[in-house]
């Protein structure tokens, strides 16, 4: 059989070493491979039969080398598609209140003492039942999102028994997230949520230290919100059985030119109260449009893949284990999955979690429909089903892109909209590669070592 080097390669520069070498990273598979010169050269010029037994089978593992004939982006679309098809987790948001105590200025929505009704309630756990006649599933997830998911709790505790009575019915498990900004995530709030209402994972956000989180997410009339949010996190990360209740709890930090200072001092806090062990993982993310013009105070995206390394290395300086290299990423949101929706308080339901409670996307082909006014009346065309389709004929850069498997092409609505979607990963994978290398080398003590000095 004939072969080529494959097109899905990212491979460093040469590194400094007793013998020179270069960290390659094949995204087919997410895998990595260490290669010294020799091989490179072989590799880049495919004289397989140059190469011994060992190395070529290493490469074709890996996929790093495939079938000369393979059309490699058909390949990963189709790998994309079966995982979709082949998935046995129903998911589903359900945002079950359109209020917020914040008014952050870079939110797009509008916030409003609106809250899911009875009525509605029972109108999504009926849709959410007729999902089960497409495929057998095993799991169940929900997503608590909002507004602030936490001031409809009441909303939460009245909808998860029965959510979960449809997971026993159909001989599911069943887990919840919920991403929420914190204010009222009380202790015993927390407790009930992890031992009663099924919530396995949450997401809290925080725009720096007090000093620039509280400049920009504070309450709508102006009051500051971090120490009583960091206070919540805090108490729950050092409960003694924190880890036994199996809830991890991140950290997301948005960042725009405006606080994009306050990531360092925040991961400097964080370490001071000893959380470096606790956060299940503490990320920074730019910020983007929500249906306005946030994204055009975000950093430019090689300025921030660059400041996105400065922050690994603080991280690693003080103890935490920042996540380095990307996996693979074939289900890119549930925008791509067919039988994944989002239902919002007034009974709206999406294919997109960006859209609720936007005035921008009122009426657009984003909304399918309003279950209060019959089931039957939901559309059953999804705009965003086709993303796969489109970058498989080239409508998007991420037809040729190297990083698609690992990324799945982020955004399909960022995309639609004229925004480029690409990640971070893209600017700066070789260096976290090289970061990946020394620590692989050299244990992560000795590398903390080395860029403390």
């Amino acid at each position: 059989m004939n072969f080529k080097r494959s097109h899905y390669l990212v491979i460093t520069d040469p590194i400094s070493d007793t013998i020179p070498k270069r960290m390659l990273l094949a995204t087919r598979t997410a895998r990595t491979l260490v290669i010294n010169e020799s091989l490179h050269t072989k590799l880049q010029n495919e004289d397989w039969d140059e190469m011994n037994d060992n190395d070529f089978d290493k490469l074709r593992q890996i996929e790093a080398i495939v079938p000369a004939n393979e059309n490699e982006l058909q390949t990963i679309i189709g790998r994309n598609k079966a995982a979709v098809a082949d998935g046995n987790t129903l998911y589903h948001v359900i945002q079950p209140t359109a209020m917020c105590q914040l008014g952050c200025g870079y939110c797009g929505q509008k916030h409003t003492k609106d809250y899911v009704g009875a009525a509605s309630s029972e109108l999504i756990l009926e849709r959410i039942e007729s999902k089960f006649s497409l495929k057998n599933y095993r799991h169940v997830e929900i997503a608590w999102f909002g507004g602030e998911p936490l001031m409809a709790y009441a909303q939460i505790r009245e909808l998860t028994p029965k959510l979960k009575a449809l997971a026993r019915q159909y001989n599911c498990t069943y887990s919840a997230k919920l991403v929420t900004n914190g204010l009222s995530l009380k202790e015993p709030i927390f407790l009930d949520l992890v031992q009663k209402y099924g919530v396995n994972s949450i997401e809290v956000t925080l725009d720096g230290t007090a000093e620039y989180h509280d400049a920009r997410r504070h309450t709508k009339e102006g009051l500051s919100t971090f120490n009583l949010i960091f206070q919540n996190l805090v108490k729950i990360y050092n409960r003694s059985d924190f880890k036994e209740l199996a809830c991890p709890i991140s950290i997301r930090c948005n960042v725009d030119e405006r606080n994009n200072e306050s990531v360092v001092p925040l991961i400097k806090l964080l370490a001071k109260h000893n959380l470096q062990d606790k956060i299940a993982y503490f990320y920074v993310a730019p910020i983007h449009a929500w249906g306005n013009d946030a994204h055009k105070l975000s950093l430019e995206k090689q300025v921030f893949a660059e400041q996105e390394i400065d922050w690994i290395v603080e991280q690693f300086k003080h103890g935490f284990t920042p996540s380095l290299l990307p996996g693979l990423n074939p289900v890119v949101c549930l925008s791509v999955t067919p039988d994944a929706e989002v239902f919002d308080a007034f009974g709206n339901v999406f294919d997109c979690t960006e859209v609720p409670y936007v005035e921008s996307y009122e009426g657009t082909e984003y909304v399918l429909g309003n279950i209060n006014n019959g089931l039957n009346s939901l559309s059953k065309h999804r705009t965003l089903l086709s993303f796969n389709d489109e970058i498989m004929d080239g409508k998007y850069p991420c037809t040729s892109c190297q990083m698609l498997p690992v990324c799945g092409g982020s955004c399909p609505k960022s995309w639609r909209e004229g925004m480029a979607a690409c990640p971070t990963n893209k600017f700066n994978i070789k260096d976290k590669l090289l970061m990946h290398y020394a620590i692989k080398k050299s244990g992560k003590e000795e590398f903390v070592a080395m860029i403390a000095d």
